[in-house]
């Protein structure tokens, strides 16, 4: 953003270098396909920079044109943007706002170079006096000076520790604040708080005038309520399930995102209609076959998280329409393959049911709700019959005769099964542990091992999302947490 005349003239001279160096690009001609495949490169990297810094010309011409009248605040969050926009629209320099307060213009300066990080909230309304900038109705400052510690300290409470924020929830600026390691705990960290609390509180629908008043915060009971899970005891059962109201809250900016997504009501119940839906001219069953299916056959878009702890996997279905949700941090397609097909299971059986929610975790407790082993057993049977060529129950078989029942024998025996029968081990190995897992046995360490790993699953889904999503009409927010939770692997939780 331009701040000041300055830099409003700094900008408007690279516009005019990038100008030339585009129709410099433009002009050239190339003579073979690896040529013309980097004239291309270069010119979208070049219209891409420019058309940014033109929109920051022009935000700041109009602002200077139109006046403060039509600027409007409409969460806390806006604030430390809004009052650089009030003070350009007003026609203050940063010296003028400074001589009205009776601070150096150094100090504004570095204000708007911070977004206001290090203000106190008594400093914001002095400033926002200043400049006649005023809140909409329902938006107000808090009262109670509340440091941005106490805002941490107020959310790890409820599962979410100051590494999910960090990363998940807190924009960048914040974010490169905790990791530098600045005292949280100072009365000048109360514009961050603001800014944090802001953020927080869109995510697990809290007002930021409960988290900064200290008053308990608690998760959302609709969202806890509505999903079908049994958490291990061994399980963070705090983080478990403040992630589950984040995934919905993500599902939920997913489903704005696609609107020309539209979910259709017979998802297939067979296991050799989908086979033959997904699988290549070799009979070969991929994730990205899987996804394409999903997203453009059955008109589910995917979303795929790669955070610690939690769940696995979770579908919903929104007024009609439905959305799968998959947090994995291996690279094993396998695993992936599995997780996703089983989901798409979930989503069959019901479709009939205008709303679904279905949360599952990693391993189930052994006095998990019968009807609920029961569904996941057969959503694991329906998995390993579409990628196993519908001999999933039959190779399972196979591998316990060869292992004689023993679990310690039972690696030898899939990677044996695996080769005598001609089928992927990494497939076979994840639906042993699916099986085991029902059961009460973990056995997802062993079958880690036999997996193939060749390019990244995580990515190629996020790469459908990006490719399909369409952010138009979305909130600036909840589009920036959204490619947040799209952002590289972060660790935490559990």
């Amino acid at each position: 953003m331009i701040r000041n005349e300055r830099q409003y003239r700094i900008t408007k001279a690279r516009v005019e270098e990038f100008e030339r160096a585009f129709a410099d690009f433009s002009s050239r001609t190339a003579t073979t396909d690896e040529d013309r495949l980097w004239l291309k490169v270069q010119k979208d990297a070049l219209a891409s920079q420019l058309d940014e810094l033109r929109s920051e010309v022009l935000e700041y011409e109009d602002l200077r044109a139109r006046g403060l009248g039509t600027l409007e605040v409409n969460s806390l969050d806006e604030i430390p943007q809004a009052l650089v926009k009030a003070r350009i629209a007003v026609g203050l320099t940063q010296k003028d706002l400074a001589d009205r307060l009776g601070v150096k213009e150094q100090q504004i300066q570095r204000y708007e170079a911070t977004d206001y990080a290090g203000a106190s909230l008594e400093r914001i309304r002095e400033i926002m006096k200043a400049l006649g900038l005023k809140l909409s109705n329902g938006v107000f400052l808090p009262v109670t000076a509340t440091t941005f510690g106490e805002v941490l300290k107020r959310t790890k409470a409820v599962g979410l520790p100051k590494e999910f924020i960090q990363n998940r929830i807190l924009p960048k600026n914040l974010a490169s604040t905790l990791r530098a390691g600045f005292s949280m705990d100072e009365p000048d960290t109360q514009v961050w708080a603001l800014e944090a609390a802001a953020r927080v509180g869109r995510v697990f629908s809290w007002t930021t005038d409960s988290i900064l008043s200290g008053a308990p915060l608690s998760l959302r009971g609709d969202v806890l309520a509505q999903a079908q899970f049994k958490v291990p005891a061994r399980t963070d059962q705090q983080f478990f399930a403040a992630y589950t109201v984040y995934a919905h809250y993500l599902a939920l900016v997913l489903l704005q995102c696609t609107p020309h997504v539209q979910s259709r009501k017979d998802i297939p119940m067979d296991a050799d209609s989908i086979r033959n839906s997904v699988s290549d001219a070799k009979g070969r069953i991929t994730f990205e076959s899987i996804l394409r299916y999903c997203w453009d056959d059955l008109g589910i878009p995917v979303l795929p998280l790669n955070d610690s702890g939690a769940f696995h996997g979770a579908c919903w279905r929104v007024k009609g329409r439905n959305v799968i949700v998959l947090k994995q941090k291996t690279a094993s397609h396998a695993r992936w393959i599995v997780d996703l097909l089983h989901e798409i299971r979930h989503l069959a059986k019901r479709p009939q049911n205008e709303d679904v929610a279905i949360v599952e975790p990693e391993v189930l407790m052994k006095d998990a709700p019968s009807d609920f082993v029961d569904e996941e057993a057969e959503a694991t049977d329906f998995a390993g019959e579409v990628a196993l060529g519908g001999r999933a129950e039959e190779l399972a078989q196979k591998c316990v005769d060869v292992a004689k029942g023993k679990l310690e024998w039972l690696k030898n025996a899939v990677t044996k099964v695996a080769k005598d029968e001609n089928v992927p081990v990494d497939l076979l190995a994840n639906y042993m542990a699916y099986r085991l897992s029902l059961q009460g046995e973990n056995w997802w360490g062993t079958a880690q091992n036999l997996q193939k790993e060749d390019g990244d699953p995580w990515q190629a889904a996020r790469d459908f999302v990006l490719s399909r999503a369409k952010f138009d009409d979305v909130n600036p927010i909840d589009k920036e947490l959204l490619l947040q939770a799209l952002s590289e692997p972060s660790s935490y939780g559990a």
